[in-house]
Parts: structure tokens; sequence; C-alpha cells
């Protein structure tokens, strides 16, 4: 046993420093969505995925914002010129542009 908690800890010595640093969102690939909850009304964006935490910006409904690229079953991570922070999927329509 005290050989495999050595193996571990030595594993995790030798992992990239970048593994455990965290990135902004809007370092990573993005997508884009459109506000459009099921009724015309601002989307907040709060700190954390869920309504438990504080709000730290709104996007107007209609508008577009950019976000993580997923399902939008649940919290993405979305970022504006004035937040960054997490919107409930199901309100974010995806964007899809035809160049």
């Amino acid at each position: 046993m005290r050989r495999f908690i050595l193996f571990v800890a030595s594993l995790a010595a030798a992992a990239p420093l970048s593994l455990f640093v965290l990135t902004p969102a809007s370092a990573a690939s993005s997508c884009v969505y459109e506000v459009a909850p099921p009724y015309p009304a601002n989307l907040w964006i709060r700190s954390g995925p869920g309504t438990q935490y504080e709000r730290v910006g709104a996007v107007d409904y209609g508008e577009t914002v950019e976000g993580s690229c997923g399902s939008g079953r649940s919290w993405m991570r979305v970022w504006t010129g004035d937040a960054e922070g997490w919107a409930y999927g199901p309100y974010l329509e995806p964007v899809d542009y035809d160049y």
C-alpha cells in the first residue's frame, strides 16, 4: 500500500502544472448563444452554477452571449464584455452562423 501511495505522489509531482491552473473561459473554445428564456426577460449571469450564487451581470432577452460549447441542459459557463460567470443553459439557444 505504501508503494502505491508513493507512486501516486510521484505522478502528481511529475504532472504538468498546467493541469492544475484554471484558465479564463474565453481562452477555451466557445460557441455563441441567443438569450431565449420562455418569456421575454433578461438572463442573469451568476458567479457559480446555481441560483444560490451571486448575480454578476445580465444579458438582455434576444441578445447574444459567448459560452462554453455544450448541450445546454444545465448551467453553462458564459462571458460577455461586462461579465463572466454561469447562466442557465435551457435559456440559451445556439446561434448557427452560415458563412
